[in-house]
């Protein structure tokens, strides 16, 4: 049972919820190889594979939040609008939703209300996976609006470097601008 418990590991990347059906057979095995050292629990529900090769990427963090968006500084990054590598992954959930980080990696969660979560929603390849994040439009709303707490350098260089690009759309920049009242 042990081996195809880890053959479950290695097919999800070193990963494991049990929200993914676990059997009460393959919980007993689950909770015996992190006994022997073999699996780490990362958070209630979520595994991690001790030998995994693989760090951290934003595809872990999105199944360990899969409700969140990456946004912020997360977001600033993705897009190259910003020089600032973030120390963090910047994370949006609904206001109703609680959730528990682990220590690893670390996670800055904002929670934002239910009228303005989904705007500018999309998905997006990071690091060779699928994960939401804000498109762009709604990244440099973002910069705009909380501009008193990241500080005119960082607003600045984010618009600077928003207008120089070519995909820019600064038609649904000023409807989100309406839609999250930064007009």
């Amino acid at each position: 049972m042990d081996k195809l418990l880890l053959e479950r590991f290695n097919k999800n990347e070193g990963f494991l919820r049990t929200a993914d059906s676990l059997t009460a057979t393959e919980k007993y095995h689950l909770r015996r190889l992190i006994r022997e050292g073999i699996v780490n629990r990362v958070k209630r529900g979520f595994y991690r594979l001790n030998d995994s090769p693989r760090a951290f990427h934003e595809s872990e963090v999105a199944k360990m939040i899969p409700n969140g968006i990456f946004c912020m500084f997360t977001a600033w990054s993705y897009y190259e609008l910003s020089t600032h590598v973030p120390a963090e992954y910047h994370v949006a959930i609904p206001k109703t939703l609680k959730t528990v980080l682990p220590d690893y990696p670390p996670v800055k969660l904002y929670y934002w209300g239910t009228e303005t979560f989904d705007i500018g929603k999309t998905a997006a390849e990071m690091n060779g996976s699928m994960v939401n994040v804000y498109d762009l439009e709604r990244s440099v709303c973002d910069a705009v609006k909380f501009r008193n707490k990241i500080g005119n350098d960082t607003v600045s260089e984010i618009l600077h470097n928003y207008i120089r690009r070519k995909d820019k759309n600064l038609d649904k920049l000023m409807k989100y601008a309406d839609r999250l009242r930064i007009l």
